[in-house]
């Protein structure tokens, strides 16, 4: 195993996703056990550069899930920068904590908490936490269908970094928004192949204050390719709407990626 993290890191670069809110675990459709189970993927990626400054880009993911009867935790964390010499032109990442009981059962609860950042567009730190009463259905363990609703709070602190020049104000203060939200998700999963996985999902969240005046739509797809014990290749896009960011910046914001990821 070692012998393989090395080479892992020593060959694998890729663009990670941050344009999703939150983190959504894999379909599992084997029965409860007592002993306790861990599974998890690990991607580890630096590239470097020297011409007059040395650039530097790297990305780093991990997400685990501890499995224990009738229990399921999951954690998963995403770092990922761009730095030029001294200048930071990327710094953006998340942690992310979610519990779920029951979780085989067709309504289950969720809790969850992540923190959240990403420098170049401003958003210096979001930190939500909340509930979610989940449902789920299986058809012939091929496929999973997910619902999830619940409340969340939210905080978030920005500046205007991402801003256009024309739209800054003449004093420039860090933006503070905290707010109770709904938080809405659809999930579908299901095999393409006996090697290969697609997974949708779309998020809708608005703040109970204004319901239809203020909301965020976002979503993710994604289709694995499973081509040995350990090793998936991947292709992701995400996507998000906000029709009223918190500091004037683009409310259309997107990405995509290709990835190489260790399982164990």
């Amino acid at each position: 195993m070692k012998k393989s993290l090395l080479f892992f890191a020593a060959i694998f670069y890729f663009t990670t996703i941050n344009a999703q809110i939150l983190t959504i675990d894999k379909t599992d459709t084997s029965a409860y056990t007592n002993k306790t189970l861990v599974k998890g993927n690990l991607s580890l990626g630096i590239e470097g550069d020297k011409q007059q400054k040395l650039l530097l880009d790297g990305t780093n993911a991990f997400d685990l899930q501890l499995q224990h009867y009738k229990e399921l935790l999951i954690l998963a964390a995403s770092y990922r920068f761009t730095y030029n010499g001294g200048q930071d032109f990327l710094n953006t990442g998340y942690v992310h904590l979610r519990w779920r009981h029951d979780y085989k059962n067709t309504w289950q609860p969720e809790t969850f908490v992540q923190y959240q950042w990403n420098n170049s567009r401003g958003m210096l730190h979001r930190l939500t936490t909340g509930v979610n009463a989940r449902y789920n259905h299986w058809n012939k363990k091929n496929q999973e269908f997910s619902f999830a609703s619940g409340v969340m709070y939210e905080n978030e602190i920005w500046n205007y970094t991402a801003v256009d020049s024309a739209l800054k104000p003449a004093i420039q203060r860090n933006q503070i928004k905290s707010l109770l939200k709904s938080n809405s998700y659809v999930r579908w999963e299901g095999k393409t192949s006996d090697n290969s996985n697609v997974s949708l999902v779309v998020f809708y969240q608005m703040p109970f204050n204004n319901l239809f005046g203020q909301y965020r739509l976002a979503s993710n797809i994604r289709f694995d390719v499973n081509f040995s014990r350990h090793f998936d290749f991947g292709f992701s896009f995400s996507s998000m709407y906000d029709s009223k960011p918190v500091v004037p910046i683009l409310k259309f914001y997107y990405n995509f990626s290709n990835n190489l990821v260790y399982k164990f």
